[in-house]
């Protein structure tokens, strides 16, 4: 009986040993077979590493290059040489530095006058932001998204004024409820006899 099963286990263990030298030999066929693929496989993972590697290089010297101009900018904000730099490096930046430059330079009106048309070019410029466009939109009192809510106020309250008050209730009611001018416009509602 032990010999019996000493033979079902040697054929167990060769069979096994068979599968192994199958599956071996089929994944040596495949790699042959596909030899050319695997190789441009892994050759374009490492050209993609090396890629990323390199503009993540180049993209933290520019922001360190832009940081030292916009700094240079901000102890001397007359140098047109460092303030085109700083447009053509990084035009964000720059509509920063324009938006700090405008608010400290109110009182000059032919400064603030000057400003105010580059702001607008920035407004134009499709390399800015849409986040810094709406805060330039924001200083040059034109739409900005931060503004859309203390719009529909002044909207709904020049209709108030008119006697248009289901109107001016439509627009009192797209005001978000999480934002703080949300009960002024309940106010609205209420002193004008709109209902909810």
């Amino acid at each position: 009986m032990s010999f019996k099963d000493d033979m079902n286990t040697i054929r167990k263990e060769l069979s096994a040993q068979e599968q192994l030298v199958e599956k071996f030999i089929k994944s040596e066929r495949f790699i042959k077979k596909y030899k050319f693929y695997i190789l441009v496989l892994i050759l374009a993972f490492f050209i993609w590493m090396a890629f990323n590697f390199v503009t993540d290089k180049i993209s933290e010297k520019n922001i360190i290059e832009s940081n030292y101009i916009y700094s240079s900018l901000m102890e001397n904000s007359d140098d047109k040489t460092l303030a085109e730099k700083l447009k053509n490096k990084n035009i964000n930046l720059y509509a920063i530095f324009l938006m700090n430059k405008f608010i400290s330079n109110l009182s000059n009106e032919n400064d603030t006058r000057e400003i105010e048309n580059e702001m607008k070019n920035l407004l134009n410029e499709k390399k800015t932001n849409v986040f810094v466009k709406n805060l330039l939109a924001l200083h040059l009192n034109e739409k900005s998204i931060f503004l859309k809510d203390y719009n529909k106020l002044l909207q709904a309250y020049e209709l108030l004024k008119e006697d248009r008050i289901q109107e001016a209730g439509f627009l009192l009611s797209q005001i978000n409820s999480n934002v703080a001018l949300k009960k002024i416009a309940e106010n609205f509602k209420h002193y004008q006899g709109i209902s909810k």
